[in-house]
């Protein structure tokens, strides 16, 4: 057979394909209450394929005419948004091409006729394929970025230049400032890389480093500390704890950074400087910062067990990944709980202890608000609290700690929560450093069922007000909002408005009927049909089905039986990278992922039937899990109604899944961008500016590195750097690279390449010795990607760059100033 009539069959093939998945899944979008253009599309698509089989020239006008109507279609939906546009437009063109080939003009042809005899398609459609490219390309001429007024400039009242950065956010407050100006908007562009280290640790790698005294001191997987001289780069020491994970998931390993603490004059032991780390064994390690041996004054052997006072627990249950917050002569500390749809587990008290003897000072144990101290004989910390698993900011003038708590468990389901759980989840609460009692909160989410813990830490910054300088905090969420608070006294500095929200949840859940929404710039969009998104129209249709038979509502859409869609999801909004400021201006740099998620609520009957593969979700040991091992359809445990923590209790278990293509293209079902940077001037506010935080160059569809430099905003990881110099850096986008962004503008200053995907925070600090501003970054071996199996944390790829040496730290600054 000869190759034209090859062609010609499997071209007709295709069409006949593409029109039984367009039309029949179109039909019952149209069922569902969605577009009609896919089944139209469908059937236009139907009728070139029979015009092809019948040989006639009229095939291409009709699929003129169906490029004509999608184009018109998408424009109306889309406007002149590019990522919009491609894959309800681009899909077509390339199809159409075939229409432009020899192959197809023989096809016209009778098997008697000549190919001088063969019928022509038409002129015109020879210029409609490339009308089409034109158009795209002169839409992507005209992308940019949301732009507005450059913002408010203050006269700088700071003290002088800082050369250390001796806390986890650069000052106790967290806001990720260095006010240093080296480095500025007319120089950054001769930034070099000044040196690099090889930390030898594998695997995951959060952590950004301290700077004092020109020493680096830093954490790796399982908390192993390290020391670098910061002028060069080379190791100091490293102490090795040779902890066991207690768990098999990537944050059982994490240690996201370590704490400073210098003791009083009057200090006489050995260690009156210590770098203190608080572990994934649950425990408050202290090494003297000159040596790194372990400080033996404090606690026993220079360690104290975090477990004490706990109830009983596996240790995968109750860890560490934050440092310790420093509070004057305190180590204020939180905990991570697991994420669970269980009841009972460990207390997610917060305490502080003696940064020199590692004695207990207090207790906030909010189930048991009489007592400030250790547990009585006999007795533990209230289990299933909300924890403190993120960083913490102090207020030194004001001796406050600013703690940002998390849901209780079960995540999705509270049917059975205590009054003080709701009292105090999902909220930012300020906290005496010296007695531990709680002066003030405010509540993000009411009645939290959607796992929208605060996940961030509370940075302080003054915002001016009506002529007034007000001490403020600012509260990133998961749900993209910032909360502005009086730092003093809670209060809202702009009026925060309690909205009515979606109601109707399943039976045996309550809600509450109003939430907070903030007079900030919030970075969720409401999610209509259109804003599905996918390669080719057939994905983007099936995102658009997925999304009609979803419960959604909007933001705070109870999590229902039949399917909700969660936007955002529960990583995404802010994590605990949080937000940086200009604390000159008051202006806030944030980076939020604007991720997704589709949520389904089981009952017992249904976990109980998942058997083995329940143990992921509720755990080994969980009646259900034990009962589907044992043998299908046998009775449930029976509920213990005087036990508040029987595991029995909870009638309702959510299942998390990212709201991703099922088609297999590893891309979201929605629209980019995926993730923004942007700027907002606290003092108006007013968006200076947004745009798309990262590119697709080490990323694509089928977790293929695409290598196009086009912004769609990638997963971000971590936070921001701001500097005196007018920029913001950002170094935890997964396209490898890391930038400096002007502050006022969104221009991109500098980029450089980095060897693996980051996933922290970058800082900066001044060499005393070589009078050099060093911006510092680092970068796990191998570098995390997407996706990574759920539960273990596994890379599921095989594009891991893994070489044995362990993670990166890598110091950049102007050779002009070494």
């Amino acid at each position: 057979m000869k190759l034209w009539k090859i062609g010609h069959w499997v071209m007709i093939v295709l069409f006949l394909l593409v029109a039984v998945l367009l039309t029949v899944p179109g039909a019952y979008l149209i069922h569902l209450g969605g577009s009609g253009y896919y089944a139209l599309a469908g059937l236009g698509t139907a009728a070139v394929a029979v015009q092809m089989v019948r040989r006639k020239n009229s095939a291409v006008r009709i699929y003129g005419a169906l490029l004509a109507a999608t184009a018109v279609w998408a424009l109306v939906e889309s406007g002149l948004d590019l990522f919009a546009l491609l894959p309800r437009l681009a899909a077509w063109v390339v199809v159409g091409g075939w229409f432009l080939t020899p192959w197809y003009r023989r096809s016209l042809t009778r098997d008697h006729e000549s190919d001088d005899q063969a019928a022509h398609p038409g002129k015109w459609w020879y210029a409609a394929p490339a009308m089409a490219s034109l158009a795209l390309l002169t839409v992507a001429a005209f992308q940019g970025y949301e732009r507005g007024d450059p913002g408010s400039v203050r006269q700088t009242t700071a003290p002088g230049l800082a050369t250390d950065w001796q806390h986890y956010g650069g000052a106790p407050g967290g806001t990720r400032f260095a006010p240093i100006d080296q480095i500025n908007t007319q120089t950054v562009g001769e930034l070099k890389e000044i040196w690099r280290y090889r930390t030898g640790l594998e695997e995951d790698f959060k952590a950004t480093p301290l700077a004092v005294d020109d020493r680096l001191y830093l954490c790796g997987a399982r908390n192993v500390v390290i020391a670098l001289d910061a002028a060069n780069g080379k190791e100091v020491w490293r102490h090795d704890p040779g902890l066991t994970p207690p768990d098999k998931h990537q944050y059982a390993i994490t240690c996201r950074g370590v704490s400073y603490h210098q003791a009083s004059a009057d200090y006489a032991g050995p260690c009156p400087r210590r770098i203190v780390t608080a572990t994934v064994d649950a425990s408050l390690i202290a090494l003297d910062a000159r040596t790194g041996r372990r400080c033996t004054d404090f606690g026993i052997d220079g360690r104290v067990d975090l477990r004490e006072g706990m109830s009983a627990h596996q240790p995968k249950e109750y860890y560490h990944t934050s440092p310790p917050t420093v509070a004057g002569d305190k180590l204020v500390v939180g905990g991570l709980v697991l994420d669970s749809q269980r009841l009972g587990l460990p207390s997610g008290v917060v305490r502080a202890f003696d940064a020199v003897s590692g004695k207990l000072a207090w207790a906030w144990d909010l189930g048991n608000p009489g007592n400030r101290g250790a547990p009585g004989p006999g007795e533990t910390y209230t289990p299933g609290t909300p924890n403190v698993w993120s960083v913490m900011s102090y207020d030194p003038e004001l001796d406050l700690v600013y703690a940002p708590t998390g849901n209780a468990n079960p995540d999705y389901f509270g049917g059975e929560r205590r009054d003080f759980d709701d009292s105090w989840s999902s909220a930012v609460v300020a906290i005496d450093a010296q007695t531990g009692e709680p002066r003030w909160k405010f509540q993000t989410v009411h009645h939290d069922i959607w796992d929208y813990d605060v996940p961030a830490q509370p940075v302080l910054v003054d915002v001016d007000r009506d002529g007034e300088r007000v001490p403020s905090v600012v509260v990133p969420t998961k749900m993209g909002e910032l909360f502005l608070l009086d730092r003093r006294t809670g209060e809202p500095v702009y009026p925060i408005e309690e909205r009515p929200v979606p109601q109707d949840p399943v039976l045996g859940e309550y809600l509450s009927a109003t939430q907070p929404f903030s007079p900030l710039p919030n970075f969720h969009p409401y999610r209509h049909e259109k804003d599905m998104w996918g390669l080719t129209p057939i994905d983007q249709m099936v995102c658009r089905i997925e999304y009609r038979m979803m419960r959604y509502q909007g933001m705070y859409t109870p999590p229902s039986r039949g399917g909700t869609l969660l936007a955002p999801g529960n990583f995404g909004g802010f994590n605990w990278g949080s937000v940086s400021v200009d604390a000159d201006n008051g202006l806030v740099v944030a980076a939020p992922m604007l991720l997704a998620h589709r949520l389904l609520l089981a009952d017992q009957k249904q976990v109980a039937e998942a058997g083995p593969r329940a143990a992921a979700l509720l755990g080994e040991d969980h009646p259900l899990v034990k009962t589907g091992e044992s043998s299908q359809g046998t009775s449930l445990p029976k509920t213990d109604p005087t036990d508040p923590y029987d595991p029995m209790r909870v009638k309702y278990f959510g299942i998390p899944m990212p709201f991703m293509s099922r088609l297999g293209t590893a891309v979201p079902c929605f629209e980019p961008p995926w993730s923004r940077i942007a700027v907002i001037d606290l003092n108006t506010k007013e968006l200076l500016w947004s745009r798309p935080a990262g590119d697709m160059s080490d990323a694509g569809p089928f977790n293929l590195r695409s290598g196009l430099p086009i912004e769609v905003g990638t997963a971000v990881r971590a936070g921001t750097l701001t500097t005196r110099g007018g920029l913001t850096f950002l170094s935890s986008t997964m396209d490898a690279k890391v930038r400096a962004f002007d502050i006022r503008t969104g221009e991109i200053k500098w980029q450089a390449d980095l060897p693996g995907n980051g996933q922290s925070t970058p800082m900066s600090f001044l060499s005393q010795k070589t009078g050099q501003q060093l911006l510092v970054v680092t970068v796990p071996n191998p570098s995390w990607r997407y996706p990574r199996d759920p539960q273990t944390g596994e890379y599921l790829d095989s594009q891991a760059r893994r070489d044995g040496k362990g993670g990166y730290v890598i110091a950049y600054g102007l050779p002009s100033a070494h």
